[in-house]
């Protein structure tokens, strides 16, 4: 069998490394998003036809290699293209996983500015599920650097963002990841409350993993609650 040349070797490993990484949370939630919100999707698929999803795959590639400024110049020329044909949800995602990539290079300003950038573009294009999801990215972010005193606001901004929208993945994320943000502050009242608002936007979107996984959380707090109230012996 003839052998691939180095050369070529090196992006067909890195992209089914990459797809490999991402490809459980997109089979996970593609089925739940509407055919209006598949165009958001930052995975592409292997040899991409499309320019702008050509230069996102080449940044998922530098990504895995670690070569973050090579993977935002191709980000960069993406959302150039997306932003010429007017598809500014994909250019504003696009802003998102900008974010990411500077948070996973420990670059906190970068990725900081780019969380504000897609908030504020997804506010001006009225997309209040990727405004929400913006949210929560630089809640998590600012989590992951401790910065505990702006990590509870941005969850909030994120659930009065999604609060009155039809169920949706993201919705059922914001609120189960800002009930883990009160199950370690054990803030456990309130970890419950938005646990359960995630379960239900689970049910309404019928997904029993998730739906389940909630269940499972809230028994175990609900248990928890009344074991500590029979010792306060209330």
């Amino acid at each position: 069998m003839p052998e691939v040349p180095r050369s070529k070797a090196k992006p067909i490993l890195a992209t089914c490394l990459v797809l490999m990484l991402g490809i459980s949370v997109w089979i996970s939630q593609s089925d739940l998003l509407s055919d209006k919100d598949k165009d958001e999707a930052i995975v592409t698929p292997i040899d991409a036809e499309d320019e702008a999803d050509r230069f996102i795959q080449m940044a998922s590639q530098n990504y895995f290699y670690h070569e973050f400024d090579e993977a935002a110049q191709n980000y960069q020329k993406a959302i150039a293209l997306f932003e010429e044909r007017k598809n500014f949800k994909r250019a504003a995602k696009t802003y998102e996983a900008l974010g990411d990539l500077y948070k996973f290079a420990n670059r906190s300003l970068e990725a900081e500015q780019n969380y504000l950038f897609a908030i504020d573009y997804h506010h001006r294009i009225h997309n209040p599920i990727g405004e929400g999801r913006a949210m929560k990215s630089i809640a998590d972010f600012y989590r992951y650097r401790l910065r505990l005193d702006e990590v509870e606001g941005w969850y909030d901004k994120a659930v009065a963002v999604v609060q009155d929208l039809e169920p949706h993945i993201v919705k059922a994320k914001i609120y189960e990841t800002r009930g883990q943000y009160f199950l370690d502050a054990e803030r456990f009242s309130e970890a419950i409350d938005s646990f359960k608002k995630a379960q239900e936007t689970f049910a309404d979107l019928g997904y029993p993993p998730g739906y389940d996984r909630m269940a499972q959380i809230i028994k175990r707090l609900e248990r928890n609650s009344l074991s500590l109230k029979g010792q306060s012996g209330y």
